[in-house]
């Protein structure tokens, strides 16, 4: 087990009973990421460990709103990197807009993801950007469940890099 998922899991995020997940399946785990995401020494762990896998080269951080928009501020912050924020397509507010933040074409760009099951809002964040003129090559998530996410992106063309997965960094009985 790696020391963030060491964290993680004693943090309390890993909540056990019958939760309904966001694709309304039934789970008998939940991944809390607003535990993780709300104490600092923890974000500040996970920060640094997702900055390692961010180079020089990129011009743009992205992230799904709204569980993704601690991660990619701390790691905007950590970096020095722009950022934007991706929202969902229903319950567009203000400019109606689906990035807020400022892309241009030819940036490139990473997607930041809180906790990813089959990797459906990661590539639909990186195809809007890419819509936008961003160049996505990778997208990297905090937690991934093990259920699908690597294969959904990587058949999108996508590098998937996960920080903890569910089974091998953290066991879920």
């Amino acid at each position: 087990m790696t020391d963030i998922a060491d964290r993680i899991e004693e943090s309390g995020a890993i909540k056990r009973g019958s939760f309904s997940l966001s694709d309304d399946t039934m789970s008998d785990y939940y991944v809390d990421k607003y535990v993780f995401e709300t104490r600092p020494e923890l974000l500040a762990a996970i920060t640094d460990s997702l900055a390692k896998r961010v180079d020089e080269a990129y011009d743009l951080i992205a992230g799904p709103s709204l569980g993704a928009v601690p991660l990619v501020t701390a790691l905007s912050l950590e970096l020095g990197i722009d950022s934007v924020f991706i929202r969902k397509g229903s319950g567009l507010r203000g400019t109606q807009a689906r990035i807020e933040g400022d892309v241009r074409k030819g940036m490139r760009a990473i997607v930041v993801e809180d906790v990813t099951m089959t990797g459906g809002t990661a590539v639909e964040s990186a195809q809007i950007l890419e819509e936008s003129g961003a160049t996505v090559e990778r997208i990297i998530s905090v937690v991934d469940r093990n259920e699908g996410a690597a294969t959904m992106i990587s058949d999108a063309g996508y590098e998937f890099d996960p920080v903890v997965t569910i089974g091998d960094d953290i066991s879920i009985e």
